[in-house]
């Protein structure tokens, strides 16, 4: 949504949760964690005013620091550690708003029962081999959850006239993943490999390895304007949080 994101969220019992967000140097959103603005801006949304339907069981809570973060125990070609094994949160931790941490921490716990299985009676055995499945299987997510983090925050720069938009041309993966967010809306190829990216079934890169696929979503982003959700520009947001008293 332009310079700030929404992210809603069916839960039990009848509730529900509404997160909206942006980026952490973008100042005015810090009017966010009062009320009436977040109440402003969501009810600017179209597709997602309905959402502030029902009676709020907490006020606006504000959370930060939400980092991409990534830990390898090897030095090299050599553990600097055995007898421990880093998985789920404690090997890496992305952004949660694409919801794939507990996806990703049971990915990895199915693999560390099979490393154990066959490895843990030889503690560098076991060290190496746990290595390799999480280099192989699991970091490539991380790579490419933060490669996808820092292109959105480019693109929030670009529009807060703060940067230049980069070529994509340049870089295959950037092409791929600006093409299949544009072409996912007019193809229902595009769309499933989409779902599948979302729900951890492939990464972005392997759906692009599909020839076929990759063109078609490249021809259909050529010609095709991105979709764009109604809801406030910048101008109309910054009017927005303009009418709330400045944080504490």
């Amino acid at each position: 949504m332009g310079t700030f994101s929404i992210l809603t969220m069916p839960a039990d019992g009848g509730t529900w949760s509404v997160t909206l967000y942006g980026a952490s140097g973008d100042q005015p959103l810090k009017q966010l964690r009062e009320v009436d603005a977040w109440t402003r801006l969501l009810a600017a949304c179209p597709l997602h005013a309905h959402w502030l339907d029902g009676e709020p069981i907490t006020g606006v809570m504000a959370m930060g620091g939400i980092v991409d973060r990534y830990r390898r125990l090897f030095y090299g070609a050599r553990p600097v550690a055995t007898g421990v094994a880093l998985a789920g949160d404690a090997w890496a931790c992305t952004n949660p708003s694409l919801g794939r941490g507990m996806t990703l921490a049971l990915m990895h716990a199915r693999r560390l029962r099979d490393i154990a299985r066959s490895h843990l009676d030889d503690p560098r055995e076991f060290a190496e081999a746990w290595d390799a499945v999480t280099e192989s299987e699991l970091t490539p997510w991380y790579r490419e959850t933060v490669e996808e983090d820092r292109a959105r925050l480019r693109q929030i720069e670009v529009l807060r006239g703060r940067g230049r938009a980069p070529d994509p041309a340049s870089d295959r993966s950037a092409a791929a993943r600006g093409a299949m967010f544009t072409a996912f809306a007019y193809d229902p190829d595009v769309f499933r490999a989409f779902i599948g990216t979302r729900n951890c079934l492939w990464r972005i890169e392997e759906a692009c390895g599909d020839e076929r696929l990759f063109s078609r979503m490249i021809e259909l982003a050529h010609d095709a304007r991105p979709l764009q959700l109604p809801g406030p520009d910048r101008e109309q947001l910054l009017s927005l949080l303009a009418a709330s008293p400045a944080p504490a």
